[in-house]
C-alpha cells in the first residue's frame, strides 16, 4: 500500500499532537479498521466511514456537537484497497469485499497477534 504524499500534511480528528511517525503508522491502522469494516457489513461507502469516524467538534464557548470526518483518507484507502483486489464496489452502492480479500483477512486473521 503507498502512502499518498499528503499524508504527513492532513490531519485526523486523533492526530492533532502527534508525531510524522504516529501518523504513518495511523494511516495503516485505519486502512486495517476500515477492511475489516467491509468484511463485516459490506455496502458501506465514503459517507458511512465519515461517520464512523467522525467525533465531537469543540465550538468555543458553543455546546459541542458531532462532526463527520474527512472523507479524503477514507477515500484513498477505499481506492488502493480497490487496486489491491481486496475490496470492489457494489452496484447498490458502497463497497464490498471480493474473494480474495477475504481469503487474505482470514489469514492474518488465522496468525494472531503474537
Amino acid at each position: 500500500m503507498e502512502l499518498p504524499e499528503w499524508v504527513d500534511i492532513v490531519q485526523d480528528c486523533e492526530s492533532t499532537r502527534s508525531s510524522l511517525l504516529m501518523t504513518l503508522t495511523r494511516y495503516y491502522t485505519r486502512a486495517a479498521s476500515i477492511a475489516r469494516k467491509i468484511y463485516l457489513r459490506q455496502g458501506i461507502g465514503v459517507g458511512g466511514f465519515q461517520k464512523i469516524y467522525g467525533g465531537r467538534q469543540r465550538n468555543g464557548s458553543r455546546p459541542p456537537h458531532f462532526c463527520k470526518s474527512s472523507g479524503a483518507i477514507s477515500r484513498n484507502i477505499l481506492q488502493q484497497l480497490q487496486k489491491m483486489g481486496i475490496i470492489d464496489v457494489d452496484p447498490k452502492g458502497g463497497r464490498l469485499i471480493t474473494s480474495q480479500g477475504r481469503r487474505d483477512l482470514d489469514q492474518v486473521a488465522g496468525r494472531g497477534c503474537c
